[in-house]
């Protein structure tokens, strides 16, 4: 005898479509799955297997194709031959999805991998070596993280490695993706487990990620109600998904254990009442509106939010079936709050880096860009399709030292984090200063996948200090270096030549003829005007590597780079003097100015700061003896003729 059941209204067929035979049940099953159907139920016949279940799809009457759970026993008579088959199929296409969506999100948020309660596996297909293995894994199998990189698949799958590698190969070809195994735990306890697995590409490689459901209770369950119809009962009770019987009025019947615990309340307490009571207001209207549908739908589907006695959301999916006699409903909860919570925590994670005041970077491991956020195209003008595929050096100026990009590879390649101040360029050339935080991204095996580049634009507050800095190092009036900065700059120098065997440098200390009469003549507004036309001068008569600087008053020193013969330093003085010579406009005066110049060279005059600003002061002063507008290169003698002058001055004076 042949029952078909209304069930097959989800699919948009009608009983009668079967039993009249223009209708057989392969005609709607996927032609991809079809055959591996049929060597399943052959298999099972032959090793006498009287209950079986199977995952395939199906196309409905409409032609959408849909993913099916069908689940068959088989009774026998006294010869072990079956004489009826009995079985029903349960609509799994939304659980399919989510898999499919979770593996997705695996992918690119794998750190959430540890977190998740459920039992997950990431395995090479290749050398069926374990690759990582959750916290519930570590819990379920007995085994400590460091124990599971040594172990294969076969050491816990007490199927043969052949049949574990045909097994991973319909994985991996995704001809199928739900297994049932025995799996053996570090105790040697034996434990049936359901395990949905499949492909996905993670840190550039295929490797199979697997979801392990224990299935031993269900198991034993199982087999009880192979022996006896009256242990249904028995089933439901162990099954994890949660099971109420539903009047029309969606007052309870019958709820099984799991729902309990799921809502947290006992059997007594949910007998006879309403589920609505057992949900939240916005809920209640879907339920209320789906209950207007049951008229005309048999089956129906939604996700809902549970409130737990404790005051907690639980966030489920139920599917209800009405029964055949119309006087109420089959209805299976599952618990999808795992998934809502993930869901969540990456729209949060997606809504914090989009919406961060941070400009955001994510490379590979090579420095290609894969991500950037909206603030790093606001702040560089750059578009995300213009960036993507390219290097940060975009966005790099050639002011930026080799040794600072030297030092961050080096800091970030070896795994630590990196911080640092870096000058960069928009894309319509202009300058900004960022301070830039860079972190390298491991994946499952410890190696570094990507970096994570997070910056601040801080232009301004490193344009302010740059112009304090300018200011505590410049002179105010001429805008030349100041005594610091020349010392500073000389002490430099000075070390190259010593640790580097470099070319010298020379020392030129100038100050102008008869100033002071000037200043008392015209004034000192007057005075600085020149002195600002003489700075302007000095500045083209030397190099740009060059230093010149005023130490105060008419007094201006010039530190020469690169110097490697007296005559190098002779040219640069002999140019200062020509260009000084030459008449200077000052309103509707016009003044010649000549100057006194005492040079003086390192290493040959010394190789110390003090030494060699002594050398060129007491080179200045010869050139004043001299009768001014000259210049004059040190030498030892004019030590002792200094001294000489000081002694007779001194008689002159007592």
């Amino acid at each position: 005898m042949v029952k078909i059941t209304n069930n097959v209204h989800q699919f948009g067929y009608e009983p009668a479509e079967f039993l009249s035979k223009k209708l057989t049940f392969t005609d709607i099953v996927h032609p991809e799955d079809l055959d591996r159907i049929v060597k399943e139920m052959v298999a099972f016949l032959k090793n006498d297997i009287v209950y079986f279940e199977q995952d395939y799809r199906i196309f409905t009457k409409g032609g959408d194709i849909r993913w099916v759970y069908e689940k068959t026993i088989l009774k026998t008579d006294d010869t072990g031959l079956p004489t009826l088959a009995k079985g029903y199929l349960l609509d799994i296409t939304e659980r399919k999805l989510a898999e499919q969506q979770l593996r997705e999100s695996s992918e690119k948020y794998y750190q959430l991998f540890d977190k998740n309660k459920a039992i997950e596996l990431l395995i090479d297909p290749n050398t069926q070596k374990i690759i990582k293995a959750n916290g519930a894994a570590e819990i379920f199998y007995g085994y400590n993280e460091q124990e599971f990189k040594n172990l294969s698949i076969s050491d816990i799958n007490i199927l043969s490695v052949d049949k574990i590698e045909a097994e991973i190969e319909l994985a991996l070809t995704e001809k199928r993706d739900y297994f049932n195994f025995r799996h053996q735990l570090k105790n040697g306890e034996i434990k049936d487990v359901c395990v949905y697995s499949g492909p996905i590409i993670m840190a550039g490689r295929k490797v199979l990620y697997s979801i392990i459901h224990d299935i031993t209770d269900q198991r034993q369950a199982e087999k009880a109600l192979l022996e006896s119809e009256q242990k249904f009962r028995s089933f439901i009770e162990t099954t994890s998904e949660g099971f109420l019987i539903l009047t029309p009025q969606l007052d309870i019947n019958f709820s099984n254990t799991a729902i309990c615990q799921l809502a947290g309340y006992s059997l007594t307490e949910m007998q006879g009442k309403s589920v609505l009571v057992f949900v939240t207001s916005e809920s209640r209207k879907q339920l209320r509106q789906q209950l207007i549908m049951a008229r005309s739908h048999s089956h129906l589907a939604a996700e809902l939010t549970l409130m737990h006695k404790n005051g907690h959301h639980v966030f489920i999916r139920y599917k209800a079936t009405v029964m055949a006699d119309g006087n109420g409903f089959f209805t299976y909860i599952t618990d999808i709050t795992e998934r809502k919570l993930k869901e969540v925590e990456l729209r949060t994670l997606n809504s914090a880096v989009k919406h961060s005041a941070s400009s955001i970077i994510i490379t590979d491991k090579n420095g290609i860009i894969e991500y950037v956020n909206p603030r790093f195209c606001v702040v560089t003008g750059y578009s995300e399709q213009e960036v993507i595929g390219q290097t940060p050096s975009l966005i790099s100026t050639a002011k930026t030292r080799t040794e600072l990009h030297t030092e961050l590879w080096k800091t970030i390649l070896a795994g630590d984090d990196w911080h640092g101040e870096t000058y960069n360029c928009t894309k319509n050339g202009e300058f900004y200063w960022s301070m830039m935080s860079i972190s390298p991204i491991r994946n499952e095996n410890g190696e570094i996948s990507q970096f994570v580049s997070v910056s601040q634009d801080i232009t301004e507050h490193k344009s302010k200090h740059l112009k304090m800095e300018e200011l505590a190092l410049r002179d105010p009036l001429t805008g030349l270096a100041n005594r610091r900065l020349f010392d500073d700059r000389l002490n430099q120098a000075i070390q190259i030549i010593s640790y580097q065997n470099r070319n010298g440098i020379g020392i030129i200390m100038l100050d102008l003829d008869h100033f002071k009469d000037i200043n008392d003549t015209y004034g000192h507004d007057v005075g600085d005007l020149i002195l600002k036309e003489v700075a302007r001068k000095l500045l083209l008569s030397t190099r740009k590597e060059d230093t010149v600087s005023r130490f105060g008053g008419d007094e201006f020193i010039i530190l020469l780079q690169d110097v490697s013969k007296v005559s190098d330093a002779q040219r640069v003085a002999a140019n200062i003097l020509k260009t000084l010579s030459e008449p200077i406009d000052v309103g509707e005066h016009t003044f010649s100015i000549t100057c006194s110049l005492g040079v003086c060279l390192a290493p040959q005059d010394g190789c110390i700061p003090t030494q060699l600003l002594k050398a060129a002061d007491l080179a200045l002063y010869q050139a004043k003896i001299a009768g001014r507008n000259n210049i004059q290169f040190y030498n030892t003698g004019m030590q002792q003729l200094s001294e000489s002058n000081k002694h007779s001055e001194q008689l002159i004076s007592s």
